[in-house]
């Protein structure tokens, strides 16, 4: 299979997923093992696994997210690689699809009855904008970093804090009570989706280039 048809594949694989899963979450509250993870997860008050959970979550929170954007758009812009600073521009607006998501299935957050909540935000919980965001930001972050920086060490680097503020921003999410597994699931599949295409936009732009 070539590259680009692989990728189609993939991102219709996504799209089917979230489209299936968002059904499910425009039906239920929340799914059959959400209360037992966010359960499991709220147990662990280990003050070094917490304060991780914080730190991954500001990082995908505003100003910080922020501060990291400009500075990879930066970064690739003054290293040349401006068709790459464009594409990770425009995967900014997806987080309109993100607020958009929202409104259309219109899911309950979790409520302080089933699980303790410590931050409860107005909107809608499926899909978790943070888990979305944070994807979206260090997923393209990360392959980046690896098709751009030689030094292993520093790739290695690189890579494990791109997967290290992904994950812990949705587990942040569980923890504090704001969102079910089943929303930073959803997150993460149209956060997905978004990476997908860019990486595909990227790699035809750079066949081309190529074919100059």
């Amino acid at each position: 299979m070539r590259p680009g048809r692989s990728f189609f594949a993939l991102w219709f694989l996504l799209l089917a997923g979230f489209v299936l899963l968002s059904g499910f979450a425009a039906a239920y509250d929340r799914f059959p093992a959400d209360l037992w993870l966010a359960h499991r997860l709220q147990d662990i008050d280990a003050v070094a696994f917490v304060r991780a959970l914080d730190w991954a979550e500001d990082l995908a929170d505003t100003p910080w997210i922020a501060i990291v954007w400009a500075g990879g758009i930066a970064a690739l812009a003054v290293t040349a690689r401006r068709w790459e600073a464009l594409l990770l521009l425009a995967a900014v607006f997806a987080r309109l699809l993100n607020s958009a998501a929202k409104e259309l299935v219109d899911r309950p957050r979790p409520s302080d009855d089933l699980v303790a909540v410590g931050d409860r935000p107005a909107s809608p919980a499926f899909p978790s904008g943070h888990a979305d965001a944070a994807f979206v930001l260090y997923g393209l972050l990360f392959y980046f970093i690896t098709l751009f920086v030689p030094q292993r060490g520093l790739r290695l680097l690189g890579q494990a804090a791109c997967l290290w503020v992904i994950l812990f921003t949705g587990m942040e999410r569980v923890h504090v009570g704001a969102h079910w597994p089943s929303d930073v699931i959803g997150g993460y599949y149209l956060g997905g989706l978004v990476v997908a295409a860019v990486i595909a936009a990227h790699r035809l732009l750079a066949a081309r280039r190529q074919g100059e």
